[in-house]
């Protein structure tokens, strides 16, 4: 039971003086609640920052509609995209099962089901490094250096995709390992392990990833822990991949897929933003350097500490992030956070005591300058969406002007599919591009790269007129073409759905 906030007054004393009120708490006292403060502080900041968010009508404008579209669909991918027959399991299986029963008990919409996964994502990966602090605080203050040098990475928290698991749990199981030092435990951790990347491989696919912290641990000399750790991993992820049903198909087909993302491109720009190569984001590098810098002048610092996991596999992110934007993003700069928050906790503890009310100011100011350094809508990064218009059956503009039952969504935009089929998701049609141009047909992927290499040419799309039904409708971005006005498609005719898209179907005499 918590400490009463007033001292009972000593057997003896006047009862005249009760009525001139309680004997107030000694500051001594006080200051046993401060740990307490800080973590409550910590905690709502972290909590708050998702709502504040949601609250401006933010929606990411990629995976997380296809995602919430998918479990309210209820039907599997080849009944929604034209595909290849290769591909025959859902690469997220337990997010879509997890959504999905949110919306089966719920009876949550797509736009719903989207804000639970951004809050509960986002708030899952802040809370996940926490057990490892005891001055909170300094994860606070390591997120505010992302914020303020890194808005990218907070902006990719909150797109609601289940990476951010796999990002969590990794980031997880490498604070696990690299921190794990009593062996009567070590079966605890194990187990956490072989759960953890099991949930993960269920429901992100992306199971390899997950072979990064053994990686750390090998390069940090702990071979016999990244020994333990990698038996773990491959328990996990065929545990993980038998709640599909299909276990060795699974795991293949996860690594037919990623092959497939790199195998089929010619130049960078036929890429998505996250698998281009990055610029090395040197605020990053500097931001070490000076707390390389600043630590080394401690009396508690030694060289050893370079060998830090969390170091190691930051600057590896960084170094593959070089040649993949991806490495650095979900690695790379959630381990560099982590290691400044420890490297920061260090300073905290040897310049404040654990119940010092300096504590509760310098949280306080943290947690403000993290809420507004996220929070802020610089570059409408969270209002951008407010005026996007979609293509929805329920217009009655667009009557007959959308697809068929049975007919086929052509288009050469991902954009376009994810705001469909999340405003659409049991319409009776199919998309010729989705969320990953490797599952697409070898001739429509034929197509769409020539699209993207001859870009605003609307002959690129000529292979697909051809074989359209009057049921099918070509559907292109009006600020993608070369020339305002219709598209220069004399075989269909033309309707300007919503702002910059275009509808093409063929003419209805053509039926």
């Amino acid at each position: 039971m918590p400490a009463p906030d007033f001292e009972p007054m000593p057997s003896g004393s006047d009862p005249a003086a009760s009525a001139v009120g309680p004997t107030i708490v000694p500051p001594a006292t006080v200051s046993r609640y401060v740990p307490l403060v800080v973590w409550v502080i910590v905690a709502l900041t972290l909590i708050i920052i998702p709502a504040k968010i949601i609250g401006y009508g933010y929606l990411p404008a990629d995976d997380a509609l296809r995602h919430a579209a998918k479990a309210v669909s209820g039907k599997p991918w080849n009944e929604i995209l034209v595909m290849r027959p290769d591909f025959g399991i859902d690469p997220h299986p337990g997010w879509h099962a997890i959504l999905g029963l949110a919306h089966r008990l719920n009876d949550l919409s797509t736009e719903r089901l989207v804000v639970c996964g951004i809050c509960g994502l986002m708030i899952f990966f802040q809370m996940a490094p926490l057990p490892w602090f005891r001055r909170p605080e300094a994860w606070v203050a390591a997120s505010l250096f992302s914020g303020v040098f890194l808005p990218m990475f907070m902006r990719r928290l909150a797109l609601g995709r289940p990476f951010v698991f796999t990002m969590a749990a990794g980031l997880f199981l490498l604070l696990l390992w690299s921190r794990e030092t009593e062996k009567k435990y070590r079966w605890l951790s194990i187990a956490a392990s072989v759960l953890l990347v099991a949930l993960a491989s269920w429901i992100h696919g992306s199971f390899y990833q997950l072979v990064l912290p053994g990686v750390a641990l090998a390069l940090a000399g702990r071979w016999r822990t990244a020994f333990i750790y990698g038996l773990c991993w491959v328990a996990g992820s065929f545990l993980g991949a038998a709640f599909t049903g299909h276990p060795i198909e699974f795991l293949l087909q996860c690594l037919h897929h990623l092959r497939g993302v790199f195998g089929d491109f010619l130049v960078a720009r036929q890429l998505v933003m996250e698998i281009m190569p990055g610029d090395g984001d040197y605020p990053a590098l500097v931001g070490i350097g000076l707390l390389l810098l600043w630590r080394s002048r401690s009396k508690n610092w030694s060289a050893n500490q370079l060998r830090d996991p969390l170091l190691i596999i930051a600057l590896m992110g960084w170094l593959l992030g070089l040649k993949m934007l991806r490495f650095w993003w979900d690695w790379g700069i959630p381990a560099m956070l982590v290691w400044i928050g420890l490297q920061l906790e260090q300073e905290f503890k040897e310049r404040f005591s654990p119940e010092s009310l300096k504590r509760i100011v310098l949280t306080g100011i943290l947690a403000v300058g993290l809420f507004w350094s996220v929070t802020g809508d610089r570059d409408s990064r969270w209002t951008y969406n407010l005026t996007n218009e979609y293509l929805e059956q329920s217009n009655p503009e667009l009557t007959g002007w959308l697809p068929g039952p049975g007919g086929i969504m052509y288009s050469a935009d991902m954009r376009v599919f994810n705001d469909t089929f999340f405003k659409n998701p049991t319409a009776p049609w199919r998309y010729v591009l989705g969320f990953e141009p490797a599952l697409m047909l070898p001739e429509d992927l034929a197509v769409y790269r020539k699209v993207q290499w001859n870009f605003g040419d609307v002959r690129a799309y000529e292979p697909w007129v051809h074989k359209m039904h009057p049921e099918d409708r070509l559907v292109l971005r009006a600020s993608w073409l070369h020339s305002p006005g219709a598209p220069a498609i004399p075989e269909l005719e033309w309707k300007y759905a919503v702002t910059d898209i275009w509808i093409g179907r063929l003419p209805r005499a053509a039926k």
